[in-house]
């Protein structure tokens, strides 16, 4: 499968983007994703709104006024691997 290096680079020029990325191990909260990246809940929000509009992270929740959970989707999940590689 060929590379997707913009997005690479997209998460790559955003160092919050990658550590937002990598927390999503599982389904997780803002909360519990600023709590593991020692990073503010609303900077964790603004990240999960980047990543979602890119499409590499999808919320399963959206219902939920509060305790929102988020996880990787496939292309994240896709890109997440390539990015250990």
């Amino acid at each position: 499968m060929k590379k997707d290096y913009e997005l690479i680079s997209f998460l790559l020029r955003g160092g919050r983007r990658k550590r937002v990325l990598d927390a999503l191990t599982k389904a997780k909260t803002p909360k519990e994703i600023a709590q593991e990246c020692k990073i503010s809940t609303s900077n964790v929000s603004n990240t999960l709104s980047e990543l979602k509009e890119k499409e590499l992270v999808e919320c399963i929740t959206p219902d939920a006024h509060f305790c929102r959970f988020y996880k990787l989707s496939k292309k994240g999940l896709r890109l997440s691997k390539e990015l250990k590689e």
